[in-house]
């Protein structure tokens, strides 16, 4: 299923040795160098290179000229507030989903990354292994960005401004349904 989804995306896998190691051509082109993908840290060779299958993805994915839009912003918070707080929280909000393995991670915490590539390619694609769904069937590819924007734009927001910022409905148009 996974060389499938790979596939898809125009990434050709090439083996799977039994030393737990994925190569791609990242290209798609059987002419591109290998990209060997670690699958168990405890079996990878030190020369393994650490990518995610997200990141694979998200470089396959163009980001939207002005994504960071405050208009993207202030929608992609709108979002968050009404379908993402209940597992992964917010500044001034508890999740109320718990129990979950691996526990979602709190999106909005000071020094996260939160690359828009990746984001969307997870809100869309969700996460194997984990409890965070795909997305895609039920969210249009513009909210999405919209969330990818505020994820990026607002880590470390107060409680405050994130209240603000997510009870304050956006004007139609970019970055929204």
């Amino acid at each position: 299923m996974l060389a499938r989804l790979l596939q898809a995306l125009g990434i050709a896998v090439v083996a799977v040795p039994a030393g737990g190691l994925l190569f791609f051509h990242m290209s798609g082109s059987h002419d591109s160098p290998l990209v060997p993908i670690a699958m168990s840290a405890a079996r990878a060779p030190q020369t393994a290179m650490p990518y995610t299958i997200a990141a694979i993805i998200a470089a396959r994915v163009e980001l939207p000229e002005n994504l960071e839009t405050p208009q993207a912003e202030q929608t992609g918070a709108h979002l968050f507030r009404e379908n993402c707080v209940q597992c992964h929280g917010a500044p001034g909000i508890a999740a109320t989903v718990q129990g979950m393995t691996p526990a979602p991670p709190n999106l909005l915490r000071t020094g996260r990354r939160n690359d828009p590539a990746e984001v969307f390619s997870k809100i869309k694609n969700g996460i194997p292994g984990t409890a965070m769904p795909a997305w895609g069937d039920q969210i249009p590819d513009q909210s999405i960005w919209a969330l990818a924007a505020f994820l990026h734009h607002y880590r470390g927001i107060s409680a405050d401004a994130f209240d603000a910022l997510s009870t304050t409905e956006a004007e139609p148009g970019e970055g929204t349904h």
